[in-house]
């Protein structure tokens, strides 16, 4: 196995792939999130999960080891898209699964995994969607939650302009990390556990690639057009996965497409926050197992209080 990591050509970029678990086991891909991190902060929790499935994490296009744009690599700017992302997760598919596969989506991969299913829904067989949405309009949810109004409090603001994280002597990745930290109490519901956290932070790659296409209005949107219509189409099994105490992607949008999308199954994870496999990983963990062991891929429907 590739525990360690490496680094294979999938159509046209180079990605950076680490993979546990027996290679005849059913192929889970994981999609991290950011999309300026690299998949570190998702691995102790993800990696586990090799007893149940051949489990392959990469990082996403301009980010972390994969292929990057100037001055990291000669990857094109305008490669930096969510759907070049969808086209790559089915290249590992096929090379890894056999042109069939499971698929988690963390956060904004997560929003790429709906994309994944739209643009190539032959290839994925069951889809988690972790700590993530379909829907952008929850701002009203987000301003009526009195967790979100304590934490947001806590953290601080870091400013797109700040010299020290975007001016041309910033490091690479700069303004991510920096806005990791600062977001750190609306991230994790375990206080006690911040510190913890923090190291998690220290060792997560950061890149700055996807700043530019966002500044400038070129990204496109992570979602599919329509992600209900979408995934009623692809018609397989949806695990939505979500922490009880989320203050990033608010629960009723969960709710909300629980109740759109025929065959998928909510849990909420308690005690935890938009890092819900960081702050409860044993209930995450056994909802992803339930889930991906499910004799018609589906898992009994759980709602944690």
């Amino acid at each position: 196995m590739s525990a360690d990591g490496e680094h294979v050509v999938i159509g046209d970029v180079e990605l950076f792939v680490r993979r546990f678990g027996d290679p005849a086991a059913p192929l889970l891909v994981v999609i991290h999130g950011g999309p300026t991190w690299d998949h570190s902060y998702l691995l102790p929790a993800a990696a586990q999960l090799a007893d149940v499935a051949h489990v392959l994490l990469f990082d996403l296009r301009g980010c972390g080891r994969s292929c990057r744009v100037a001055p990291h690599g000669d990857l094109p700017v305008e490669s930096v898209q969510p759907d070049l992302i969808a086209d790559d997760v089915r290249g590992l598919i096929d090379r890894y699964g056999g042109g069939r596969g499971d698929v988690l989506g963390f956060s904004y991969g997560g929003m790429v995994a709906m994309r994944v299913v739209d643009q190539h829904p032959g290839a994925v067989r069951r889809l988690v969607l972790a700590s993530t949405t379909a829907y952008p309009d929850f701002q009203g949810d987000l301003d009526a939650s009195p967790d979100r109004a304590e934490r947001a409090a806590m953290a601080t603001d870091v400013a797109w302009d700040d010299p020290r994280y975007t001016g041309p002597a910033a490091p690479d990745g700069a303004l991510s990390r920096a806005m990791a930290y600062a977001g750190a109490p609306l991230d994790v519901w375990r206080l006690d556990r911040l510190a913890e956290w923090h190291e998690v932070l220290d060792r997560t790659v950061f890149s700055s690639d996807w700043n530019e296409p966002y500044r400038s209005g070129r990204l496109r949107s992570p979602r599919p057009e329509d992600p209900e219509a979408a995934l009623s189409r692809w018609n397989g099994p949806v695990l939505i996965l979500h922490g009880e105490r989320e203050m990033s992607f608010p629960v009723p949008v969960a709710r909300r497409l629980h109740a759109a999308v025929p065959r998928s199954r909510l849990v909420l994870v308690p005690d935890a926050a938009h890092m819900a496999h960081f702050d409860n990983p044993e209930v995450w963990l056994a909802a992803v197992r339930a889930f991906l062991t499910a004799d018609d891929g589906t898992a009994p429907e759980v709602a944690h209080r």
